[in-house]
């Protein structure tokens, strides 16, 4: 686990994409984090504003950088991504955040909800799906949830 924020280097970045949606990950894996970074860096229309692996890191990180979208792992330390994600949407009101995770159980969906998650991505998803959530494509509100969250993102099971 690591207890380090980096806030991303943005210089590199071409100054010809200026509607580049800003983001900020948060996931307590370190290896996992530093490829989600990989992957939605190779997409033009997003710049990673910063990357953390607690929830403290992340929302100091938030303030810093105000991004438009976050990236929340759901199994997290420090009251997992339900705190992270109020905490979160405390210091950055209009923040769109997705929850990434291996777990997808409708109770982890509602929780996620709740918190004012918009997109549910199951961490088996093919990247495609991640980036299009962050993006805000593809989201339409759900008839049977009464909650901010939008169509689950998930990748189908394998029968």
């Amino acid at each position: 686990m690591t207890n380090h924020a980096e806030p991303a280097d943005t210089a590199s970045r071409s100054q010809d994409v200026p509607e580049a949606v800003t983001v900020l990950l948060l996931d307590d894996h370190p290896a996992l984090l530093a490829s989600l970074k990989e992957a939605v860096e190779a997409d033009d229309r997003l710049t990673v504003v910063g990357t953390a692996g607690r929830i403290p890191d992340a929302i100091g990180l938030a303030v810093a950088t105000q991004p438009r979208v976050a990236v929340i792992d759901v199994n997290m330390p420090d009251g997992g991504g339900w705190a992270a994600a109020r905490g979160l949407r405390e210091v950055c009101p209009g923040i769109r955040l997705v929850a990434y995770s291996a777990f997808g159980d409708a109770l982890v969906t509602r929780t996620m909800a709740v918190a004012g998650v918009s997109a549910f991505v199951s961490k088996d998803s093919d990247i495609d799906v991640l980036l299009a959530a962050i993006r805000g494509e593809n989201l339409q509100p759900s008839p049977s949830e009464p909650t901010p969250l939008t169509r689950r993102m998930t990748a189908a099971a394998p029968s």
